[in-house]
């Protein structure tokens, strides 16, 4: 049997494992399968988890595995980056999440987990399993989980859940039900139909996802002995007494009393034996959102009703019936077009963005066309909301939107969402906690060389993949200090896709070519901005002294940043000087010489493998 994966998954050799892991020198979980080691990808400091596995007789179920895995996009499902099979190995490369898995929190820590946020954990986990029981692969596959438990829904930094352990994952082929007689899965939260009968279905994983909800609510596991969560809940209701002595103490108030009943009534039905009586995992997740919005003492359960995402329907397939948060579009064709190009990309209500920013209680920063406020979805996730203040910023908000929908690549700001309802115009992106380049450049902090390599080589291999056939040839068109984010490990996000084109139209060939070339220049100004820090040169400014610097002295060293300039590493930033000088050629007949990103970044990975050595 074959296995399609992802052109994005990379194959990495045993060798590379070893240095990624440093000899598997940090363990960080073991289990049946094998173990679970923390690594560093490459010079980039990027974090991650690398699994291996015990039984190398799983060869075939492995590579199910990473196909399954490398099918997956979405924002609580745990992100798979590579594998590596040999004769002697089976492993896995995920990207590493920091707070581990849920067992370990409810069950061996006493870490304090407020309601609000175990019932944004569910919410996580119903979201995921509902997004991979809706992947229509083909007109007749569907894709299950097969071993949900606590142990497999890892948290990071916000506790935002992150669904991961695909080894149990199947394709069900000619409709929605599969027998076996080979049994695998976790005992305790393991369908008994599955059990007794072999039937598989994503059913089966509602039943270990109603057990999990019965973990949150209890703190406590499901089996301990001979006591049973599922039997002693049915027999409190029974007698209508001692429900509340289950609850976990620390939720059980009476404010909170209606919210965990109604959890409780929840997870009840995920487990009942009538397989048909299980709600479907859709179903689950709005239910839940519905009350983390009754927690929080709202009326009306708005975002408990949104219209998830959207993905693209293949032709002859029939759209799903959108109730809520598409009224606004009705009999707009213009609108409808725009949300046809939108790609796995939510689309909120108004209503909707006043409770995610709690009626814009958190502003970030106010510029002259938008405003930009600090807001949390229902599963945690802490998000960034970006609102046009003027209608004539519409064409640009619509096209950086419907851009940035279609291109995924780790070092490029993910879209989440949007509004365009009314005069509306929103959107929402993840939240990269140390703001921008430029921002850090003209601060205090300290900024040693290896972290500004990391920030010219990773923006440089976006851009790279952005002019890429595997993007469709966008040039971003204002690449700048300002639209360089940095997450908390100074791992950079290109953002600002306003003005960006997409190949895909000949009218537009122009622009694309002028981007492009703009693209590479600009990046020139980024590279020397990041060695001399020049706090009062502006871009064109700076790449003018720059050249004065290079042609009087031939060297760029009265321009470095001081707090750089180890004898040791002038030869560096004098490569780095005349590459951004090559990068911002100007002169008509010389512009050939300007290299393209990917040789930019090419030679950017050449030069720090040369100064480490």
């Amino acid at each position: 049997m074959s296995h399609a994966t992802s052109p994005n998954i990379k194959i990495f050799t045993e060798d590379e494992i070893k240095d990624i892991t440093s000899n598997y020198s940090t363990l960080i979980g073991r289990g049946g399968f094998g173990e679970v080691y923390r690594g560093v990808l490459d010079a980039d400091y990027d974090l991650v988890a690398v699994k291996r596995y015990i039984r190398l007789d799983l060869r075939e179920e492995f590579m199910e595995e990473v196909s399954i895995h490398s099918m997956m996009s979405h924002k609580n499902v745990v992100k798979l980056i590579g594998y590596c099979v040999s004769e002697n190995t089976l492993m896995l490369v995920t990207e590493y999440i920091s707070n581990g898995n849920l067992d370990n929190i409810l069950h061996k820590s006493d870490i304090p987990i407020p309601l609000d946020i175990r019932l944004g954990i569910a919410i996580g986990c119903a979201e995921a399993l509902s997004y991979m029981h809706s992947m229509h692969l083909s007109s007749d596959k569907l894709i299950y989980h097969g071993d949900v438990k606590p142990a497999n829904i890892l948290l990071d930094d916000n506790l935002t859940t992150k669904v991961s352990d695909f080894g149990l994952s199947r394709l069900l082929f000619g409709g929605d039900t599969q027998f076996t007689t080979s049994l695998k899965g976790s005992m305790g939260y393991m369908d008994p139909i599955y059990f007794h009968e072999g039937r598989l279905t994503p059913k089966s994983d509602v039943y270990s996802f109603g057990v999990v909800l019965f973990e949150l609510i209890a703190r406590k596991r499901v089996k301990r002995g001979d006591s049973n969560l599922i039997p002693a809940f049915n027999k409190a209701c029974a007698k209508g007494k001692g429900l509340r002595e289950l609850f976990d103490a620390a939720i059980a108030d009476e404010k909170n009393m209606k919210i965990l009943k109604e959890m409780r009534k929840l997870a009840a039905e995920c487990v009942t034996l009538d397989i048909r009586a299980r709600p479907q995992m859709n179903d689950v997740a709005k239910r839940l959102r519905v009350l983390r919005k009754d927690l929080k003492g709202s009326p009306q359960s708005i975002l408990a009703t949104h219209s998830s995402w959207q993905n693209p329907y293949k032709q002859g397939t029939s759209m799903p019936s959108f109730k809520k948060g598409f009224s606004f579009f009705k009999g707009n064709s213009s609108n409808s077009k725009i949300l046809s190009e939108l790609r796995n990309v939510r689309i909120f209500t108004k209503e909707e963005i006043n409770e995610v920013t709690q009626n814009y209680s958190f502003p970030l920063s106010t510029g002259t066309s938008a405003e930009v406020y600090k807001g949390t979805l229902e599963d945690n996730t802490v998000v960034v909301v970006n609102r046009f203040l003027h209608e004539d910023s519409k064409e640009l908000f619509i096209n950086g939107g419907t851009t940035l929908s279609q291109v995924v690549h780790k070092n490029i700001i993910k879209l989440l969402g949007c509004c365009m309802e009314d005069t509306t115009l929103i959107f929402i992106y993840e939240y990269i906690p140390k703001g921008s380049l430029f921002d850090i450049l003209a601060s205090q902090e300290d900024l040693a060389l290896d972290l500004r390599m990391r920030i010219a080589i990773k923006t440089a291999e976006a851009l790279e993949y952005l002019h890429s056939s595997a993007a469709g040839i966008i040039g971003h068109g204002g690449v700048a200090t300002s639209t360089i984010l940095l997450d908390e490990n100074f791992i950079p996000k290109l953002t600002d896709f306003s003005r960006a084109f997409l190949n895909n139209d000949p009218s537009c060939y122009g622009s694309v070519l002028r981007n492009l070339e703009s693209d590479v220049y600009n990046f020139g100004g980024v590279l020397m901005a990041l060695i001399c820090r020049d706090k009062n040169t502006d871009h064109d400014d700076l790449i003018v002294k720059f050249t004065e610097a290079y042609e009087t002295d031939k060297s760029g060293k009265a321009m470095f940043d001081r707090d750089i300039t180890a004898e040791d590493d002038i030869t560096l930033l004098e490569e780095i000087g005349r590459l951004a000088l090559q990068c911002t050629i100007l002169k008509g007949d010389e512009m050939v010489k300007r290299p393209t990103m990917k040789e930019v970044a090419a030679h950017l990975g050449m030069l720090r493998k040369s100064w480490k050595e």
